[in-house]
C-alpha cells in the first residue's frame, strides 16, 4: 500500500493557494501536478475531477475537501496538497468553506488503493489536532513530516 508520504513531495503542496473558488481551485491543483511532471494534462484532470464533483460534493466537513476521481488521465496515484486561509465553498454537509484541500486522482485500475488513501486521510483528518497542525505548518515539509507521524500511528 502506498503511503500518503510518497505521493506528497514538496513540489505539490501550495501553502497559499490563490484561487477562491472550488472550479478554480481544482484546476489550480491539477497544474501545481502537471507542473511536477506528476500528469501530463492537468486541465483534462481538472475537468474529470469537476465531473465526479458535480455529481456528489467531497466537502466533508470540518475545512474539508477531497476532490478525487479515478481517470485514464493518470498513469499512477498522484496527490496535491492546497491550503486556504480564507476558505473555499465546497458544499460540505455543514457549511463550512475548505481550507485544507487535498486532490487525488489515480487509474481506473486502482480502486483498493484509492479507497485505501482515501480512507487513511480521512482517519487522519478526523483528529483537530491534525487539523490544526495542518493549518499551522509553515512549510511543505512540516506537512510531509505530519503525515509521516501520522501514518506511523
Amino acid at each position: 500500500m502506498i503511503s500518503i508520504t510518497e505521493l506528497l513531495t514538496p513540489e505539490c503542496i501550495q501553502l497559499d493557494l490563490t484561487e477562491r473558488r472550488k472550479k478554480r481551485v481544482i484546476a489550480e491543483l491539477t497544474g501545481i501536478l502537471e507542473a511536477a511532471g506528476r500528469v501530463r494534462d492537468g486541465a483534462a484532470l481538472a475537468d474529470s475531477i469537476i465531473e465526479r464533483e458535480n455529481i456528489a460534493s467531497t466537502g466533508i466537513g470540518h475545512g474539508i475537501a477531497i476532490p478525487h476521481c479515478l481517470t485514464g488521465l493518470a498513469d499512477r496515484t498522484v496527490m496535491a496538497f492546497g491550503r486556504s486561509e480564507a476558505g473555499i465553498p465546497f458544499d460540505a454537509a455543514d457549511n463550512k468553506p475548505a481550507r485544507l484541500i487535498f486532490l487525488l486522482a489515480g487509474p481506473r485500475t486502482a480502486t483498493v488503493e484509492h479507497l485505501k488513501l482515501l480512507s487513511k486521510l480521512s482517519r487522519l483528518l478526523t483528529e483537530e489536532s491534525f487539523r490544526e497542525a495542518l493549518l499551522d505548518a509553515e512549510s511543505p515539509e512540516e506537512i510531509i513530516e505530519l503525515f509521516r507521524k501520522g501514518e506511523e500511528l
